[in-house]
Protein backbone atom coordinates (compact mmCIF):
# COMPACT_ATOMS: atom_id res chain seq x y z
CA UNK A 1 0.00 0.00 0.00
CA UNK A 2 1.32 3.22 -0.79
CA UNK A 3 1.27 5.87 1.69
CA UNK A 4 1.04 9.39 0.29
CA UNK A 5 4.10 11.75 0.64
CA UNK A 6 3.74 14.65 3.21
CA UNK A 7 4.05 18.44 1.45
CA UNK A 8 6.37 20.79 2.81
CA UNK A 9 4.20 23.32 4.84
CA UNK A 10 4.96 26.74 3.58
CA UNK A 11 7.79 28.48 5.80
CA UNK A 12 5.96 30.41 8.55
CA UNK A 13 7.74 33.43 10.74
CA UNK A 14 8.11 32.46 14.33
CA UNK A 15 9.96 35.08 15.77
CA UNK A 16 10.52 34.93 19.44
CA UNK A 17 9.65 38.00 21.60
CA UNK A 18 12.54 40.26 22.07
CA UNK A 19 14.01 43.56 22.11
CA UNK A 20 15.21 45.19 19.29
CA UNK A 21 17.54 48.15 19.03
CA UNK A 22 18.71 50.87 16.39
CA UNK A 23 21.79 52.88 17.16
CA UNK A 24 22.13 56.16 16.50
CA UNK A 25 25.03 55.67 14.33
CA UNK A 26 22.64 54.78 11.97
CA UNK A 27 22.07 58.71 11.25
CA UNK A 28 25.77 58.79 9.85
CA UNK A 29 25.55 55.84 7.90
CA UNK A 30 22.05 57.39 6.31
CA UNK A 31 23.84 60.60 4.89
CA UNK A 32 26.82 58.26 3.67
CA UNK A 33 24.07 56.35 1.84
CA UNK A 34 22.67 58.99 0.37
CA UNK A 35 25.46 60.94 -0.09
CA UNK A 36 27.21 58.02 -2.47
CA UNK A 37 23.78 57.52 -4.60
CA UNK A 38 23.57 61.22 -5.17
CA UNK A 39 26.97 61.33 -6.38
CA UNK A 40 26.20 58.79 -9.11
CA UNK A 41 22.75 60.23 -10.14
CA UNK A 42 24.52 63.10 -11.08
CA UNK A 43 26.77 61.47 -13.65
CA UNK A 44 23.76 59.66 -15.70
CA UNK A 45 21.91 62.92 -17.01
CA UNK A 46 24.81 65.31 -17.71
CA UNK A 47 24.10 64.82 -21.58
CA UNK A 48 20.48 65.32 -21.52
CA UNK A 49 20.13 68.92 -21.34
CA UNK A 50 22.98 69.96 -23.45
CA UNK A 51 22.01 68.08 -26.49
CA UNK A 52 23.19 71.07 -29.00
CA UNK A 53 25.77 71.68 -27.67
CA UNK A 54 27.25 68.16 -27.27
CA UNK A 55 26.55 67.09 -30.51
CA UNK A 56 28.39 70.76 -31.72
CA UNK A 57 31.62 70.24 -29.72
CA UNK A 58 31.82 66.52 -29.93
CA UNK A 59 30.76 66.66 -33.68
CA UNK A 60 27.86 63.20 -32.78
CA UNK A 61 24.71 63.19 -33.93
CA UNK A 62 21.41 63.08 -31.74
CA UNK A 63 20.70 59.62 -31.87
CA UNK A 64 24.74 59.32 -30.56
CA UNK A 65 23.76 62.03 -28.02
CA UNK A 66 21.12 59.90 -26.99
CA UNK A 67 22.65 56.83 -26.73
CA UNK A 68 25.23 58.38 -23.87
CA UNK A 69 21.90 59.41 -21.75
CA UNK A 70 20.00 56.21 -22.28
CA UNK A 71 23.16 53.90 -21.56
CA UNK A 72 22.79 54.31 -18.04
CA UNK A 73 19.17 52.22 -18.39
CA UNK A 74 19.92 49.35 -20.76
CA UNK A 75 23.11 48.84 -18.19
CA UNK A 76 20.88 48.63 -15.51
CA UNK A 77 20.04 44.82 -15.70
CA UNK A 78 23.77 44.10 -16.36
CA UNK A 79 24.61 45.92 -13.72
CA UNK A 80 21.90 44.44 -11.26
CA UNK A 81 23.00 40.93 -11.58
CA UNK A 82 27.01 42.32 -11.05
CA UNK A 83 25.25 43.70 -7.95
CA UNK A 84 23.30 40.57 -6.56
CA UNK A 85 26.66 39.06 -7.50
CA UNK A 86 28.58 40.94 -4.86
CA UNK A 87 26.24 41.32 -2.35
CA UNK A 88 26.40 37.84 -1.94
CA UNK A 89 30.33 37.20 -2.40
CA UNK A 90 31.25 40.09 -0.05
CA UNK A 91 29.88 42.41 2.46
CA UNK A 92 27.75 45.36 2.10
CA UNK A 93 30.66 47.53 2.82
CA UNK A 94 33.01 46.09 0.08
CA UNK A 95 30.05 46.16 -2.58
CA UNK A 96 29.73 50.17 -1.16
CA UNK A 97 33.04 50.93 -2.01
CA UNK A 98 33.34 49.32 -5.28
CA UNK A 99 30.38 50.90 -6.83
CA UNK A 100 32.01 54.42 -5.34
CA UNK A 101 34.97 53.30 -7.36
CA UNK A 102 33.16 52.61 -10.09
CA UNK A 103 32.08 56.04 -10.22
CA UNK A 104 34.99 57.45 -10.50
CA UNK A 105 35.17 56.27 -14.12
CA UNK A 106 33.79 59.62 -14.53
CA UNK A 107 37.25 60.63 -14.61
CA UNK A 108 37.93 58.65 -18.03
CA UNK A 109 35.43 61.80 -19.53
CA UNK A 110 37.93 64.65 -19.60
CA UNK A 111 40.05 62.45 -22.13
CA UNK A 112 37.78 63.15 -24.97
CA UNK A 113 38.53 67.03 -24.19
CA UNK A 114 42.38 66.53 -26.02
CA UNK A 115 40.75 65.92 -29.24
CA UNK A 116 36.54 66.39 -29.23
CA UNK A 117 35.85 65.09 -32.12
CA UNK A 118 37.48 61.90 -31.85
CA UNK A 119 36.46 62.38 -28.25
CA UNK A 120 33.26 59.70 -27.95
CA UNK A 121 34.68 56.86 -27.10
CA UNK A 122 35.53 58.19 -24.13
CA UNK A 123 32.52 59.63 -23.29
CA UNK A 124 30.83 56.21 -23.80
CA UNK A 125 33.50 54.44 -21.45
CA UNK A 126 33.18 57.78 -18.82
CA UNK A 127 29.18 56.87 -18.81
CA UNK A 128 29.78 52.86 -19.04
CA UNK A 129 31.20 52.57 -15.23
CA UNK A 130 29.07 54.69 -13.20
CA UNK A 131 25.94 53.38 -14.93
CA UNK A 132 26.75 49.73 -14.30
CA UNK A 133 27.22 50.75 -10.39
CA UNK A 134 23.71 52.50 -10.27
CA UNK A 135 22.18 49.51 -9.23
CA UNK A 136 24.48 49.11 -6.27
CA UNK A 137 23.05 51.92 -5.11
CA UNK A 138 19.41 52.36 -5.93
CA UNK A 139 18.16 48.56 -5.39
CA UNK A 140 19.33 49.02 -1.46
CA UNK A 141 17.37 52.24 -0.71
CA UNK A 142 14.35 50.02 0.80
CA UNK A 143 17.09 47.25 2.22
CA UNK A 144 18.98 50.26 4.05
CA UNK A 145 16.77 51.49 5.84
CA UNK A 146 15.62 47.87 7.10
CA UNK A 147 19.10 47.08 8.16
CA UNK A 148 19.47 50.22 10.14
CA UNK A 149 15.83 51.52 11.26
CA UNK A 150 13.50 50.41 13.39
CA UNK A 151 9.67 50.16 11.95
CA UNK A 152 8.35 53.82 12.86
CA UNK A 153 11.30 55.23 10.73
CA UNK A 154 11.75 52.81 7.94
CA UNK A 155 9.31 54.17 5.62
CA UNK A 156 10.55 57.69 5.40
CA UNK A 157 13.72 56.68 5.69
CA UNK A 158 13.03 54.44 2.50
CA UNK A 159 11.75 57.48 0.72
CA UNK A 160 14.86 59.53 1.66
CA UNK A 161 17.24 56.69 0.04
CA UNK A 162 15.21 56.42 -3.24
CA UNK A 163 15.06 60.40 -3.64
CA UNK A 164 18.99 60.41 -2.90
CA UNK A 165 19.05 59.37 -6.45
CA UNK A 166 16.92 61.90 -8.47
CA UNK A 167 18.21 64.52 -6.36
CA UNK A 168 21.13 63.35 -7.63
CA UNK A 169 20.20 63.31 -11.23
CA UNK A 170 18.55 67.03 -11.04
CA UNK A 171 21.74 68.52 -10.01
CA UNK A 172 23.43 66.41 -13.37
CA UNK A 173 20.87 68.18 -14.92
CA UNK A 174 20.85 71.50 -13.96
CA UNK A 175 24.51 72.22 -13.39
CA UNK A 176 25.53 71.59 -17.31
CA UNK A 177 22.97 73.49 -18.29
CA UNK A 178 24.11 76.51 -16.29
CA UNK A 179 27.60 76.36 -17.43
CA UNK A 180 27.30 75.43 -20.95
CA UNK A 181 26.40 78.17 -22.66
CA UNK A 182 24.89 78.31 -26.84
CA UNK A 183 28.47 78.88 -27.66
CA UNK A 184 30.23 75.86 -25.90
CA UNK A 185 33.73 75.61 -25.06
CA UNK A 186 36.39 73.09 -24.08
CA UNK A 187 36.79 75.11 -21.03
CA UNK A 188 32.72 74.74 -19.89
CA UNK A 189 32.92 70.83 -20.63
CA UNK A 190 36.52 70.88 -18.29
CA UNK A 191 34.62 72.58 -15.51
CA UNK A 192 31.55 70.17 -15.71
CA UNK A 193 33.34 67.01 -15.85
CA UNK A 194 36.35 68.11 -13.61
CA UNK A 195 33.64 69.10 -10.99
CA UNK A 196 31.66 65.69 -11.33
CA UNK A 197 34.66 63.45 -11.54
CA UNK A 198 36.21 65.57 -8.19
CA UNK A 199 32.86 65.30 -5.99
CA UNK A 200 32.68 61.55 -7.30
CA UNK A 201 36.66 61.36 -5.89
CA UNK A 202 35.64 62.91 -2.62
CA UNK A 203 32.10 60.58 -1.67
CA UNK A 204 34.63 57.40 -2.37
CA UNK A 205 36.78 58.66 0.08
CA UNK A 206 33.91 59.19 2.54
CA UNK A 207 32.79 55.61 2.19
CA UNK A 208 35.70 54.47 2.46
CA UNK A 209 35.98 55.65 5.88
CA UNK A 210 32.81 55.48 7.51
CA UNK A 211 30.34 53.03 6.14
CA UNK A 212 29.51 50.08 7.53
CA UNK A 213 27.68 46.86 6.68
CA UNK A 214 25.27 46.45 9.47
CA UNK A 215 24.25 47.51 13.09
CA UNK A 216 25.65 44.92 15.87
CA UNK A 217 21.95 43.49 16.10
CA UNK A 218 18.81 43.58 13.93
CA UNK A 219 16.61 47.00 14.49
CA UNK A 220 13.53 44.19 13.86
CA UNK A 221 12.67 41.13 12.79
CA UNK A 222 11.78 41.73 9.26
CA UNK A 223 15.81 42.54 8.82
CA UNK A 224 16.32 39.11 10.37
CA UNK A 225 14.13 37.49 8.31
CA UNK A 226 14.42 38.27 5.06
CA UNK A 227 15.86 35.38 2.70
CA UNK A 228 18.43 35.94 0.18
CA UNK A 229 18.47 33.59 -2.16
CA UNK A 230 18.55 33.28 -6.24
CA UNK A 231 17.23 30.48 -7.48
CA UNK A 232 14.87 29.97 -5.00
CA UNK A 233 13.67 33.41 -4.47
CA UNK A 234 13.38 34.21 -8.22
CA UNK A 235 11.02 31.92 -9.46
CA UNK A 236 8.63 32.96 -6.16
CA UNK A 237 8.59 36.27 -7.48
CA UNK A 238 7.73 35.24 -10.79
CA UNK A 239 4.78 33.07 -9.37
CA UNK A 240 4.05 35.96 -7.00
CA UNK A 241 0.37 37.53 -8.91
CA UNK A 242 0.57 40.92 -6.68
CA UNK A 243 4.20 41.08 -7.50
CA UNK A 244 3.70 41.19 -11.15
CA UNK A 245 0.74 43.58 -11.29
CA UNK A 246 3.51 45.65 -9.64
CA UNK A 247 6.34 44.65 -12.09
CA UNK A 248 4.11 45.44 -15.16
CA UNK A 249 2.61 48.63 -13.97
CA UNK A 250 5.62 50.04 -12.30
CA UNK A 251 8.07 49.27 -15.24
CA UNK A 252 5.84 51.08 -17.82
CA UNK A 253 5.28 53.97 -15.65
CA UNK A 254 8.98 54.30 -14.44
CA UNK A 255 9.85 53.48 -18.13
CA UNK A 256 7.82 56.66 -19.43
CA UNK A 257 9.40 58.48 -16.75
CA UNK A 258 13.11 57.76 -17.62
CA UNK A 259 12.18 58.80 -21.43
CA UNK A 260 10.68 61.94 -20.31
CA UNK A 261 13.55 63.27 -18.27
CA UNK A 262 15.95 62.18 -20.58
CA UNK A 263 14.46 63.16 -23.58
CA UNK A 264 12.95 66.64 -22.00
CA UNK A 265 14.70 68.96 -24.13
CA UNK A 266 14.12 67.10 -27.53
CA UNK A 267 10.38 66.74 -26.52
CA UNK A 268 10.07 70.94 -25.36
CA UNK A 269 12.29 72.40 -28.48
CA UNK A 270 9.65 72.27 -30.90
CA UNK A 271 7.67 75.06 -28.70
CA UNK A 272 10.59 76.93 -28.61
CA UNK A 273 12.08 76.38 -25.35
CA UNK A 274 15.83 76.62 -24.48
CA UNK A 275 17.87 73.61 -23.42
CA UNK A 276 18.59 76.32 -19.57
CA UNK A 277 14.35 75.89 -19.85
CA UNK A 278 14.86 71.98 -19.99
CA UNK A 279 17.02 72.35 -16.80
CA UNK A 280 15.32 74.07 -15.07
CA UNK A 281 12.14 72.00 -15.64
CA UNK A 282 14.26 68.88 -14.96
CA UNK A 283 15.05 70.54 -11.53
CA UNK A 284 11.49 71.08 -10.98
CA UNK A 285 10.34 67.62 -11.73
CA UNK A 286 13.35 66.56 -9.29
CA UNK A 287 12.37 68.86 -6.26
CA UNK A 288 8.94 69.04 -6.19
CA UNK A 289 9.37 65.18 -6.23
CA UNK A 290 11.48 65.64 -3.25
CA UNK A 291 9.32 67.76 -0.98
CA UNK A 292 6.27 65.30 -2.03
CA UNK A 293 8.39 62.27 -1.18
CA UNK A 294 9.34 63.51 2.06
CA UNK A 295 5.43 64.15 2.99
CA UNK A 296 4.57 60.72 1.64
CA UNK A 297 7.22 58.74 4.23
CA UNK A 298 6.01 60.61 7.33
CA UNK A 299 2.51 59.54 5.94
CA UNK A 300 3.71 56.02 5.20
CA UNK A 301 4.91 55.69 8.67
CA UNK A 302 2.02 57.37 10.53
CA UNK A 303 -0.39 55.11 8.75
CA UNK A 304 0.97 52.03 6.35
CA UNK A 305 -2.13 52.79 4.05
CA UNK A 306 0.10 51.89 1.55
CA UNK A 307 -2.64 50.83 -0.66
CA UNK A 308 -4.52 53.92 -0.84
CA UNK A 309 -1.68 56.64 -0.72
CA UNK A 310 -0.39 54.89 -4.20
CA UNK A 311 -4.09 55.15 -5.99
CA UNK A 312 -3.98 58.43 -5.06
CA UNK A 313 -0.62 59.04 -6.25
CA UNK A 314 -0.79 57.12 -9.36
CA UNK A 315 -4.36 59.04 -10.55
CA UNK A 316 -3.11 62.56 -9.52
CA UNK A 317 0.43 61.41 -11.78
CA UNK A 318 -2.31 60.51 -14.64
CA UNK A 319 -4.08 63.92 -14.43
CA UNK A 320 -0.50 66.02 -14.44
CA UNK A 321 0.56 64.17 -17.68
CA UNK A 322 -2.92 64.93 -19.16
CA UNK A 323 -2.41 68.78 -18.08
CA UNK A 324 1.37 68.85 -19.59
CA UNK A 325 0.19 67.51 -22.85
CA UNK A 326 -2.54 69.88 -22.96
CA UNK A 327 -0.06 73.16 -22.08
CA UNK A 328 3.08 72.51 -23.94
CA UNK A 329 3.03 74.95 -26.81
CA UNK A 330 4.86 78.23 -27.20
CA UNK A 331 4.81 81.43 -24.79
CA UNK A 332 3.37 79.11 -21.99
CA UNK A 333 7.11 78.75 -19.37
CA UNK A 334 4.93 79.44 -16.02
CA UNK A 335 2.19 76.89 -16.74
CA UNK A 336 4.56 74.38 -18.25
CA UNK A 337 6.71 74.48 -15.01
CA UNK A 338 3.63 73.86 -12.96
CA UNK A 339 2.98 71.00 -15.40
CA UNK A 340 6.42 69.72 -14.61
CA UNK A 341 6.15 70.60 -10.86
CA UNK A 342 3.00 68.30 -10.15
CA UNK A 343 4.29 65.37 -12.57
CA UNK A 344 7.59 65.68 -9.65
CA UNK A 345 4.74 65.85 -6.84
CA UNK A 346 3.01 62.96 -8.44
CA UNK A 347 5.03 60.76 -9.58
CA UNK A 348 8.53 60.45 -7.34
CA UNK A 349 6.92 59.85 -4.29
CA UNK A 350 5.51 56.46 -6.36
CA UNK A 351 8.89 55.04 -5.96
CA UNK A 352 9.22 54.68 -2.16
CA UNK A 353 5.56 53.49 -2.37
CA UNK A 354 5.77 50.71 -4.80
CA UNK A 355 8.85 49.58 -3.29
CA UNK A 356 7.56 49.22 0.04
CA UNK A 357 4.42 47.20 -1.20
CA UNK A 358 6.78 45.08 -3.19
CA UNK A 359 8.29 44.02 0.03
CA UNK A 360 5.15 43.67 1.57
CA UNK A 361 3.92 41.13 -0.95
CA UNK A 362 6.97 39.44 -1.49
CA UNK A 363 7.98 39.11 2.18
CA UNK A 364 10.73 37.41 3.39
CA UNK A 365 11.96 37.73 -0.33
CA UNK A 366 14.86 40.10 0.28
CA UNK A 367 14.16 43.61 -0.80
CA UNK A 368 17.21 43.65 -3.20
CA UNK A 369 15.40 40.74 -5.40
CA UNK A 370 12.48 42.56 -5.61
CA UNK A 371 13.01 46.13 -6.03
CA UNK A 372 16.01 45.13 -8.28
CA UNK A 373 13.97 43.18 -10.20
CA UNK A 374 11.53 46.32 -10.58
CA UNK A 375 14.04 48.60 -11.32
CA UNK A 376 15.53 46.50 -14.00
CA UNK A 377 12.14 45.87 -16.09
CA UNK A 378 11.70 50.13 -15.61
CA UNK A 379 15.32 51.39 -16.76
CA UNK A 380 14.97 48.69 -19.72
CA UNK A 381 12.13 50.20 -20.94
CA UNK A 382 13.30 53.63 -20.20
CA UNK A 383 15.56 52.90 -22.63
CA UNK A 384 13.47 51.32 -25.07
CA UNK A 385 10.90 54.29 -24.74
CA UNK A 386 13.55 56.67 -24.83
CA UNK A 387 14.39 55.79 -28.87
CA UNK A 388 10.80 55.61 -29.54
CA UNK A 389 9.41 58.33 -28.13
CA UNK A 390 13.07 60.10 -30.28
CA UNK A 391 11.36 58.69 -33.27
CA UNK A 392 7.87 60.20 -32.38
CA UNK A 393 9.01 63.63 -31.57
CA UNK A 394 11.17 63.59 -35.06
CA UNK A 395 7.78 63.03 -36.65
CA UNK A 396 6.54 66.54 -35.19
CA UNK A 397 9.34 68.49 -35.52
CA UNK A 398 7.93 71.92 -34.70
CA UNK A 399 5.08 73.13 -33.24
CA UNK A 400 1.81 73.41 -35.18
CA UNK A 401 -0.98 75.75 -33.88
CA UNK A 402 -4.08 74.13 -33.05
CA UNK A 403 -2.91 70.50 -32.66
CA UNK A 404 -2.59 69.14 -28.81
CA UNK A 405 -1.67 65.93 -29.95
CA UNK A 406 1.43 64.91 -31.41
CA UNK A 407 2.92 61.34 -32.08
CA UNK A 408 4.86 62.25 -29.12
CA UNK A 409 2.10 62.90 -26.78
CA UNK A 410 -0.09 60.28 -27.66
CA UNK A 411 2.73 57.98 -26.90
CA UNK A 412 2.95 59.19 -23.57
CA UNK A 413 -0.59 59.59 -22.90
CA UNK A 414 -1.01 55.75 -24.09
CA UNK A 415 1.69 55.04 -21.17
CA UNK A 416 0.15 56.85 -18.29
CA UNK A 417 -2.89 55.26 -18.75
CA UNK A 418 -1.78 51.86 -19.03
CA UNK A 419 -0.01 52.24 -15.99
CA UNK A 420 -2.79 53.67 -14.13
CA UNK A 421 -5.06 51.26 -15.06
CA UNK A 422 -3.12 48.14 -13.95
CA UNK A 423 -1.96 49.74 -10.24
CA UNK A 424 -5.61 50.85 -9.32
CA UNK A 425 -6.24 46.46 -9.79
CA UNK A 426 -3.48 45.84 -7.05
CA UNK A 427 -4.07 44.52 -4.13
CA UNK A 428 -1.07 43.03 -2.46
CA UNK A 429 -0.97 41.71 1.35
CA UNK A 430 0.97 43.45 3.81
CA UNK A 431 2.88 40.32 4.95
CA UNK A 432 6.34 41.88 5.86
CA UNK A 433 3.50 44.15 8.95
CA UNK A 434 1.62 41.41 9.74
CA UNK A 435 4.48 39.31 11.07
CA UNK A 436 5.96 42.51 12.76
CA UNK A 437 2.77 43.31 14.31
CA UNK A 438 2.40 40.01 15.68
CA UNK A 439 5.93 39.27 16.95
CA UNK A 440 8.40 42.10 17.74
CA UNK A 441 8.66 44.23 20.36
CA UNK A 442 11.57 47.31 19.56
CA UNK A 443 13.63 49.23 21.75
CA UNK A 444 14.71 52.33 20.79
Amino acid sequence: MKTRRKTKPSPVITVPPENYRVYSIRWLQLIIYTLATFCNGIFLSTFSPIESQATSFFSISTTQNTVLVVLSLFLYAPGTLLSMWAIQRFSMRTVMIIGSLMNLGAWIRLFSLIAPSQGYAALVLGQILPGLSAPIFFNAAAQFSTRWFARGQRDIITAVCSMANPLGFAFGFLFPSLIITSSSSSQQFLIVFAVEAGFSTVVALIVIIGYQSNPPTPPSASDEQQTSDFKRDFPRLLKNGHYLVLLLAFGIGFGFFNALISLLYELIQPSGYSSSDAGLFGAIIILSGLVSAAMVGVIMDCTHAYLTILKVLILGACCSVVYFIVILRPSMLYPLGLSFALMGFFLLPLLPIVFECAIECTYPISAAWSIGLLLCVGNVLGGVFSFVLNKLIQQAPNYTSGVIFTPASIFILCATICSTLILLFYHGPYLRLKAETENVTVRH
